[in-house]
C-alpha cells in the first residue's frame, strides 16, 4: 500500500514556522511545518483590542505550543526550529510540561569516543514591530545525560523579545541533584538595522558541566535567565529592574520613627508578602540593564518557588498577559 502522506524535505525533528499579517490586521500562518520528533499546536489566539498607540496592531496573538513525542529528547536527537515573524506580528510559544532529557548511554572511558548529546536550536527574525514571548517550562535533565542548546533572535527596528530559559535540578522524587554529565545554553540577540547589517547586542552563556556540580549550585534547585527587549516589554522590564533595587540590603536599616507603623499601600503590602515568600522558598535573583536590554537571573531551592516568584513578579506588573495572553503564563502555573 501506498504511503498516504507525502514525503517532507525537512529532515528529522525540524521546524519551520513563517507570521503573517493579512489585511486589515489578521495574523495567519503562510508556513508551518515540522517533522517527528518535534511537534507543534496550535490553540487558542489570545485576542487583543484595537490600540490608538500602536499602529497596525494584530487583531489577536497565536499560541503555539512546542512538544516533543514522549515529552523529551533522548540521546542524539536533534531539534532545530526557525521562526519568521512579519511586522507587527506577535507570537507566544509555550511547552505543556518540562522537556525530559533522557539519559545518554554509558560511553567508553577512551576520552576519544564523542558523547551523544540531545539537542535544541531556535532561530527567530522579528520584523519591525513585531514581538514574541518564549515561554517554557524548565528543561529537567536525568542523571547522565547530555545536553545543549542554542536559541538566537534577529530584531529589526521596534520588535520585542521576551523569554525565559531555565533548567532544574533533575528528577527530585527519585533523588537526583545536578546529576547529569552536562547542559550548555546559549542565547544571542542581534539588533538588525534598515540596511540588514546585524550587531550583536547581547551573548548569554550557561554551561554546567564537569563533577560536582551539584556542590557548586548552593542548595538550588532551579536556575534560570530572563531576558527582555522592546516596547512590548519595556514596562516588565523595568518593573524587574525597580524591584530589585527596593530589596533591603544587607545592613540597611530604617530609619523612620521607631514603634510607628505607616499604612502600607497595596503594592507595599503586595511587595512584603513577596519578599516573604522569596525568604521561605530561597529564591535569590538580580536584574540589570545591558544595552538597552533587561536581564533577569534568577535562582530557587524548588521549581515550584521559582514559579510562585515569576509568577507573581509578571502578575503584579501585567504588561505580559494583556499583551501575550493567559498563555504567556503556562510556564509558572
Amino acid at each position: 500500500m501506498p504511503n498516504p502522506f507525502p514525503p517532507s524535505a525537512l529532515p528529522p525533528g525540524h521546524g519551520n514556522i513563517h507570521l503573517s499579517l493579512l489585511p486589515p490586521s489578521i495574523p495567519t500562518f503562510s508556513h508551518l511545518s515540522y517533522t517527528y520528533p518535534l511537534k507543534l499546536l496550535l490553540s487558542t489566539p489570545h485576542t487583543l483590542p484595537p490600540s490608538t498607540t500602536i499602529p497596525q496592531t494584530p487583531a489577536n496573538v497565536p499560541l503555539l505550543f512546542l512538544l516533543t513525542y514522549g515529552g523529551g529528547l533522548v540521546a542524539g536527537d536533534i531539534i532545530s526550529l526557525r521562526i519568521t515573524l512579519d511586522p507587527q506580528t506577535r507570537l507566544t510559544i509555550a511547552t505543556q510540561g518540562s522537556t525530559k532529557i533522557f539519559k545518554a548511554p554509558s560511553s567508553s572511558t577512551s576520552n576519544t569516543t564523542p558523547r551523544i548529546t540531545s539537542r535544541q536550536d531556535l532561530h527567530v527574525e522579528v520584523g519591525r514591530g513585531a514581538g514574541i514571548w518564549l515561554g517554557p517550562d524548565p528543561t529537567q535533565p536525568f542523571a547522565g545525560s547530555w545536553y545543549a542548546q542554542k536559541q538566537v533572535f534577529e530584531v529589526q527596528r521596534g520588535g520585542s523579545v521576551g523569554m525565559v530559559d531555565w533548567v532544574s535540578e533533575g528528577r527530585r522524587a527519585r533523588g537526583e541533584k545536578w546529576g547529569f554529565e552536562g547542559w550548555k545554553g546559549k542565547n544571542e540577540i542581534w539588533r538588525v538595522d534598515w540596511e540588514g547589517k546585524k550587531r550583536l547586542v547581547l551573548r548569554d552563556n550557561v554551561f554546567l558541566e564537569g563533577g560536582n556540580i551539584a556542590e557548586r549550585m548552593d542548595g538550588m534547585g532551579v536556575i534560570g535567565t530572563v531576558i527582555l527587549m522592546g516596547g512590548l516589554f519595556e514596562g516588565a522590564g523595568a518593573f524587574f529592574v525597580e524591584e530589585f533595587r527596593k530589596i533591603p540590603r544587607i545592613g540597611g536599616r530604617n530609619w523612620g520613627a521607631g514603634g510607628i507603623e505607616k499604612e502600607l499601600s497595596d503594592v507595599e503590602r503586595w511587595r512584603k508578602e513577596r519578599l516573604r515568600m522569596e525568604a521561605e522558598d530561597g529564591v535569590l535573583w538580580t536584574a540589570a540593564r545591558v544595552r538597552g536590554l533587561v536581564v533577569v537571573k534568577f535562582g530557587a531551592r524548588e521549581v515550584e518557588g521559582a514559579k510562585t516568584w515569576l509568577r507573581a513578579m509578571l502578575r503584579e506588573e501585567g504588561s505580559l498577559h494583556r499583551e501575550f495572553g493567559e498563555g504567556a503564563l503556562m510556564c509558572v502555573r
